[in-house]
């Protein structure tokens, strides 16, 4: 009985926009052969040191298809021309509690040339299977998870 009522009390809370959620996108730029990953190199960043699959938050008003499309240009200086959504992951964020939600797309051709214009991060590229070698946080296997069922028809 208690949990239902908890559930209700969220629920309504949830109407009056009481909850707030984070939402952020998660790209994986696939060659074909090798996709792009970001090494963490700011000393102020808690994951400094760490490998991840790139991405970025979506702003308040903002789509996550319209996210990903100002993630790809800010961080590698290129558009975004051919993309898919592999589905979202959800979770919990850590600092906050707050429901978490990742949308998740490979972009599979670009136009431009691929560069680093925030400077902030090393990019380096990767097959798939160096990825899940390289990329250890939980979030980042699950997106290989998605990355490699979309290529090889397999089910995670």
């Amino acid at each position: 009985m208690e949990i239902a009522g908890i559930g209700v009390k969220l629920l309504q809370m949830a109407e009056r926009k009481e909850i707030k959620e984070k939402h952020g996108v998660i790209f994986v730029i696939f060659d074909g052969k090798k996709i792009q990953l970001e090494k963490r190199s700011e000393e102020k960043d808690k994951y400094c040191g760490f490998t991840f699959i790139p991405g970025g938050k979506v702003e308040a008003g903002e789509a996550p298809l319209d996210a990903l499309i100002r993630e790809v240009k800010e961080e590698y200086c290129v558009t975004a021309e051919v993309f898919k959504q592999l589905g979202t992951i959800s979770g919990v964020e850590a600092e906050t509690g707050l429901p978490a939600f990742h949308h998740i797309f490979m972009v599979s051709k670009w136009g431009g040339n691929l560069s680093n214009p925030e400077d902030r991060n090393v990019h380096l590229e990767a097959t798939i299977e160096e990825a899940r070698e390289i990329c250890q946080h939980p979030v980042s296997q699950k997106v290989i998870d998605l990355v490699e069922a979309e290529l090889f028809g397999q089910n995670s």
